[in-house]
């Protein structure tokens, strides 16, 4: 499958993706105006990115300038970058675009001057903790975060996030190399049809 990443999601191709979201692990409920705030916040604040299967996009990545205020983390702001979300279709789930839009986003905000890059994400059930550990992301101890969201049945819960960073002064050739491998066997699996 031939795949591309590129900046410039239409709120369309945006809001498709993001509502994986809404299935498990997360199962959380999203209206067209939050997906909207989302969208635009990202867009003021960073950058969002897709990756394309042909004319589809099968993913997204959104990265923030700066950490977030509402998070219990610290770090000189204009080193730092945000890892904000990583979302891709399931149907395109196992073919390696989720590692490739991490390894884009990593090396982007490399070429972008950054010398940090940090994410929030579920420790278990997560598509993105599996790829960021494989690539060089290590834990933040001691740091997590309790999230509450609605939730696609109506409730509403809460989930425990933690923290996971890379220091890209220390970006380690050889996790970025498993990781361009990995995509090129994950891909090569699904075209011949075996399983993972």
């Amino acid at each position: 499958m031939e795949s591309k990443v590129r900046e410039g999601v239409s709120l369309i191709d945006f809001k498709r993706v993001y509502r994986v979201f809404s299935g498990p692990p997360y199962n959380e409920k999203y209206t067209d105006e939050e997906l909207q705030e989302i969208y635009d916040e990202y867009k003021e604040k960073g950058y969002i990115y897709g990756v394309y299967a042909g004319e589809v996009c099968a993913g997204i990545i959104a990265l923030e300038r700066g950490s977030k205020k509402d998070q219990p983390v610290s770090f000189q702001d204009d080193e730092t970058m945000y890892l904000a979300d990583i979302a891709v279709l399931n149907r395109y789930r196992k073919t390696g675009l989720g590692t490739q839009l991490m390894l884009f986003g990593v090396m982007q905000t490399k070429a972008l001057g950054y010398k940090r890059i940090y994410m929030r994400t579920l420790e278990n059930g997560s598509m993105s903790y599996g790829i960021a550990r494989k690539i060089g992301f290590v834990p933040i101890e001691g740091v997590s975060q309790a999230v509450e969201r609605e939730r696609t049945d109506g409730g509403v819960s809460s989930v425990n996030n933690i923290f996971l960073e890379l220091d890209l002064d220390r970006l380690d050739r050889n996790a970025i190399r498993r990781g361009i491998q990995e995509v090129s066997m994950e891909r090569e699996k699904k075209y011949l049809g075996e399983e993972l």
